[in-house]
């Protein structure tokens, strides 16, 4: 957590455009070895459980579907406003990613806040840590088709800005 806060100090102090990647830092206190207690991110839901609460009501379970269910249609300001919170927040994230090599990105390490910020959780292994020690993982960082989605598709404006924050 002290290099997400890192990370996000250099994204805040390195130019105008930098300062729009979006990471959330979150306080952990050790309590002992192997435990501690961890600051609750209020009203955020996993990626996991977002789908799985989709699938129990309604018949789409994307994470688009989300996104309109509860930022309103593509091209309202509302929508507008959550998927860029996600497209900065997912770029600095998959940097992260890719700079720590942070393993065990599943949809319960997921989460989206309230604004539509993507938060990671769980980076129990990174670098040379692999989950079980055995290297699965070919990809540096998570980016989905439903990620892809959200943003409008691969030739959207919006997946040319992740693209831009990303590489920046």
């Amino acid at each position: 957590m002290q290099m997400i806060s890192f990370v996000q100090q250099i994204f805040l102090t390195s130019g105008k455009e930098t300062r729009k990647l979006w990471l959330r830092s979150y306080e952990i206190m050790a309590s002992g070895p192997g435990c501690g207690i961890i600051e609750f991110l209020p009203d955020s839901l996993s990626i996991d459980y977002i789908k799985r609460k989709l699938s129990d009501r309604q018949a789409g379970t994307s994470l688009l579907h989300y996104f309109t269910t509860n930022f309103g249609p593509r091209g309202s300001k509302r929508f507008e406003v959550a998927t860029k919170a996600f497209t900065y927040s997912l770029a600095a994230y998959s940097l992260v990613c890719y700079i720590l090599q942070i393993k065990d990105r599943h949809n319960a390490n997921i989460l989206i806040d309230p604004e539509g910020h993507m938060v990671h959780i769980d980076f129990g292994f990174l670098l040379t840590n692999y989950p079980g020690g055995i290297q699965f993982e070919k990809a540096p960082f998570k980016l989905t088709s439903e990620f892809v989605e959200v943003l409008g598709g691969e030739n959207s404006a919006g997946f040319r800005r992740f693209r831009k924050y990303f590489i920046k």
